[in-house]
């Protein structure tokens, strides 16, 4: 378990992988979902309204990885909600923002199954 009064700069550092893997996924999952939308499936728009939701699927996936080797942090949850501003501005509009909050609570759980499995296994 992270201590609170530990500085920010190590807890970062360790969290920076992760940060990046974040940002990447977020950045990416959208195009590929306009990607299929257009070129395999109907032109309905469907996928590419899903994408919050896939979006939110990444942030449990990351975030069970980093609660598995580093425990619960207030970091990733909060490097996922502010990560998610960029996406929300290119590939959406600022009716968007409440995935904002979604995607930090989606990280926090993922952190959480990600802790308490590691605890398990030990």
């Amino acid at each position: 378990m992270i201590k609170m009064k530990q500085n920010l700069g190590p807890r970062l550092k360790k969290a920076l992988p992760y940060i990046i893997a974040t940002a990447v996924l977020y950045l990416i999952i959208p195009p590929i979902l306009i990607f299929a939308e257009f070129y395999v499936a109907n032109g309905s728009g469907m996928l590419y309204m899903a994408s919050p939701a896939a979006i939110c699927c990444a942030a449990i996936g990351v975030g069970y990885f980093y609660g598995k080797k580093s425990g619960r942090d207030p970091i990733m949850p909060l490097a996922s909600a502010v990560l998610f501003l960029a996406p929300m501005f290119v590939y959406y509009n600022v009716t968007a923002w409440i995935y904002a909050p979604i995607a930090a609570v989606c990280s926090f759980l993922g952190e959480c199954f990600g802790a308490v499995n590691a605890k398990m296994r030990k």
